[in-house]
C-alpha cells in the first residue's frame, strides 16, 4: 500500500526531527541536513507502507505513519542483527579474503554506525562481496536485511559439504581464489549441477569424456529445456538435502539464466571448463 502525503504534512515532521538532531539548540539546519532528514522521514513512512500489519483501512496521518514506520524499522534492525548473529557462528569464508572481510568486518560495522533515527536511508557499507542475486533498489536496513539473508542462504548451501571439499573445488576453479572478488557459492552450485546433469558422483574422478558428455547434453538442448532441467535438479537437491528451503532455491536459481547462456557458448567453443568445474 502506498502512503502519499503533501509537503505541508511532512515539513512539521522534519522540523521535529531537526530539533532532535540539534538537541533543541536550533531549528535551523543546512540544506544538506534538511534533505537528509526529509529522506529519513520518508524512509520510515515507506517502512509503514510496506508493512500491511501497520496500515489500517483508514488513512493514517503523516505523524502516525512516521511513528509506526520508525517502530517497524527498529524491529527490522533487531531481526536482521539476530539473523546475522545466528549466521556468523558457523560462518566460513573458505579463504576468500573479500568474503571474510565483508561478512566479518563490514556488516558488523553497519550495525555499529547505522543511525536509524537521522539517516535510516544510508547503507553505510558497499557490500563488496557480490551475491548471486544482486541487492538492487534498496538502501539502509532494507538492503542489509536482504544481503544477510542471501549470505545465509549461501552458507547453508555450502555448509552441507565438507570444508576441505569446497577448498578443493575453488582451487580447481581458480588458483588464486583467496584473492578473488567473485561469488564463490556460484562456483560450488555450478559444480553440483554439472555433476547432477551428467549423473556423476561428486567424489568420482573426472575425465575429458565427462566434459564432452556435458557439452553434448547442452548442444542437444534448447535454452528453455536446459533451464527446466536445472530447475528440476535444483528442486530435487533442495528437497532432499535442505529441508525444501524454497527461499534458498529461489536465491540459487538466480544464477540459472546466466549459467545456461554461458554453457551454450562454452559448448559451442569447447571451453566448458571455463564455466563449470567438474
Amino acid at each position: 500500500m502506498s502512503l502519499l502525503y503533501e509537503m505541508e504534512e511532512l515539513v512539521p515532521l522534519v522540523a521535529k526531527l531537526s530539533e532532535k538532531y540539534t538537541s533543541k539548540e536550533s531549528t535551523s539546519v543546512s540544506y544538506e541536513t534538511a534533505r537528509q532528514l526529509m529522506e529519513a522521514v520518508m524512509y520510515c513512512m515507506n517502512e509503514c507502507a510496506s508493512d500491511q500489519t501497520l496500515v489500517s483501512s483508514q488513512r493514517l496521518s503523516a505523524a502516525e505513519a512516521y511513528k509506526y514506520g520508525y517502530e517497524a524499522l527498529i524491529q527490522k534492525v533487531k531481526r536482521t542483527q539476530a539473523a546475522y548473529n545466528e549466521m556468523i557462528v558457523d560462518f566460513c569464508g573458505y579463504g576468500n579474503r573479500n568474503y571474510e572481510a565483508t561478512v566479518e568486518k563490514a556488516i558488523p560495522g553497519f550495525f555499529l554506525y547505522y543511525n536509524a533515527q537521522f539517516a535510516p536511508q544510508e547503507t553505510i557499507i558497499t557490500m563488496d562481496y557480490p551475491t548471486i542475486c544482486p541487492v538492487t533498489g534498496k538502501s539502509g536496513i532494507d538492503a542489509i536485511e536482504t544481503y544477510v539473508k542471501y549470505i545465509s542462504f549461501e552458507q547453508k548451501f555450502m555448509g552441507a559439504f565438507q570444508r576441505q571439499y569446497i577448498y578443493e573445488v575453488l582451487g580447481r576453479d581458480h588458483a588464486d581464489h583467496k584473492n578473488g572478488f567473485d561469488n564463490i557459492c556460484r562456483v560450488i552450485l555450478r559444480y553440483v549441477l554439472g555433476h547432477l546433469l551428467i549423473k556423476k558422483g561428486f567424489r568420482e574422478e573426472v575425465s575429458e569424456q565427462d566434459y564432452e558428455k556435458l557439452c553434448d547434453l547442452v548442444i542437444s538442448s534448447s535454452e528453455q529445456q536446459l533451464r527446466e532441467v536445472f530447475i528440476g535438479l535444483l528442486e530435487q537437491l533442495v528437497n532432499e538435502k535442505y529441508d525444501a528451503d524454497m527461499g534458498m532455491r529461489d536465491y540459487l536459481a538466480c544464477d540459472l539464466d546466466d549459467l545456461v547462456v554461458e554453457m551454450q557458448n562454452a559448448a559451442e567453443h569447447d571451453v566448458m571448463q571455463q564455466v563449470i568445474v567438474l
